[in-house]
């Protein structure tokens, strides 16, 4: 029994001696976090990506007006006769509006051709136009492809930065969770030392007898309660190193085996929080990436709208072409005299498609209004409430600085009416266990206070975490 236990307390220190050894320290000021969550954390460059996404959109609805070229070619043969040869090319150049500019030629010959589609040798040039005199003359869905996609933009835009500010307010949160547990560590190892020092002393005196037996094993159990204290921020703080890790990535690989340093301790950027909170209440909330998706999005539902009210209108579209007639050379020769010309009308008798989709559209952006009206009512109330809980968390922490204070004096006279005989060593390590509890609360409420001014941060939606 004895060699098992032996073993498996070699195997764990053998582990333990393996880590130690095995981590990197890094130091690891705020900003600097901040800067590679940025730079390297997996949820910022998918940020980026959305970003891109609505970059390429846009000029992917900028080829609805590419130039396109067409052509086609018959042609027949039959018992040594040729029937026809046909061909037909041509440009479209769209422009923007719902009229197409079109250049081609037309090329028809052969002993049985269609007299419509018969050509002198040498074809035939023309120039054209087509050209939407009702339906499309307003908004057409290229150019409203166009519209949409250049707000999309800004949507995509405004999308990266919600992500962004998610991203940048949980890492934020996870940076201060590790200080505190650094202040829990430093705390509990401020007391620890207290109660062995404590426990030193009395066992030095009760070997000359100047006190009881009993004082010493009451003086080990406190001490050993300390060390259980120690351990467990010790414990906790690891969990959060391995929280801040799979923020804090490296080179697109989270940070193995690697130990955290701060460069500032959580005191420190309370007071920084503290010097900042002016600028952060009043920093304006407009630019709130939320707030500019619902804009955008509203944009683009008004855009929309325009095209269904103009779906409702009859599609009425002229064509006219500009003929050449040159039998004797390829060089083209306009005339007023040759041309070619013609309408098409169209036009649903009960219009409850195009009037539906229009009532559907309209819905659709009021809802959005709607939407957006009430984001920006829920975000002023949410930061008026956190400027009543910053004036509230003041008094808590004014109150907290006194409870410290005045525990620490108390365990000071305590000591003295100990050392003196007036007191007991129990009433001595409750009045400690009083002062490391204020010391905690106090923490707590300083590390409240910066998580406070954070959300106010991510509230106003600036993206300016930096302390």
């Amino acid at each position: 029994m004895r060699k098992s236990r032996a073993k498996f307390l070699i195997i764990v220190f053998g582990f333990l001696f393996f880590n130690c050894f095995s981590q990197t320290t890094v130091v690891l000021s705020y900003d600097d976090y901040l800067k590679n969550v940025l730079d390297n954390n997996p949820i910022s460059k998918r940020a980026d990506n959305i970003k891109q996404y609505g970059e390429l959109q846009y000029k992917a609805s900028k080829g609805n007006f590419d130039p396109t070229i067409s052509g086609n070619y018959d042609n027949k043969f039959f018992n040594n006769t040729n029937y026809y040869s046909i061909l037909n090319s041509g440009v479209k150049v769209p422009l923007y509006t719902a009229q197409n500019l079109k250049f081609g030629y037309e090329y028809g010959v052969g002993a049985n051709i269609n007299p419509e589609q018969y050509t002198s040798s040498y074809g035939l040039p023309y120039v054209g136009l087509e050209v939407g005199l009702l339906q499309g003359l307003v908004i057409d869905y290229r150019r409203a492809e166009v519209m949409k996609s250049r707000e999309y933009v800004g949507y995509y835009s405004a999308e990266k930065n919600v992500q962004l500010n998610g991203l940048l307010f949980e890492a934020s949160l996870k940076y201060f969770d590790w200080l505190f547990s650094l202040k829990q560590i430093y705390l509990n190892n401020y007391f620890l030392n207290l109660a062995k020092q404590r426990l030193i002393g009395i066992e030095s005196l009760a070997n000359i007898g100047e006190r009881a037996a009993v004082d010493t094993i009451e003086a080990a159990i406190f001490y050993q309660g300390r060390l259980l204290d120690v351990q467990s921020s010790q414990i906790d703080n690891q969990k959060q190193i391995n929280e801040l890790a799979t923020f804090n990535w490296q080179n697109n690989n989270v940070a193995a085996f690697t130990t955290f340093q701060p460069q500032d301790s959580l005191d420190g950027y309370f007071e920084k929080a503290k010097n900042s909170l002016v600028k952060r209440l009043y920093q304006d909330s407009s630019n709130n990436p939320v707030i500019a998706k619902y804009n955008s999005m509203q944009s683009i539902l008004e855009i929309d709208n325009k095209l269904k009210r103009e779906m409702i209108k009859p599609k009425l579209n002229a064509n006219y072409n500009f003929l050449s007639y040159n039998p004797n050379s390829y060089s083209p020769v306009y005339s007023q005299n040759n041309y070619k010309w013609g309408v098409d009308l169209s036009f649903p008798l009960l219009l409850r498609k195009s009037r539906n989709e229009y009532k559907m559209a309209k819905l659709t952006s009021q809802n959005n209004s709607f939407e957006l009206a009430n984001k920006s009512n829920e975000l002023d109330f949410k930061i008026n409430a956190l400027k009543q809980t910053i004036s509230i968390l003041a008094e808590q922490l004014q109150n907290a600085e006194r409870s410290a204070r005045y525990s620490k004096q108390l365990v000071e006279a305590e000591k003295l009416k100990f050392e003196n005989g007036e007191s007991s060593l129990f009433i001595l390590n409750a009045r400690e266990n009083k002062w490391l509890e204020s010391e905690l609360k106090l923490s707590e409420y300083k590390l409240k206070f910066i998580k406070t001014v954070l959300n106010i941060v991510y509230l106003k939606g600036g993206l300016n975490y930096q302390l």
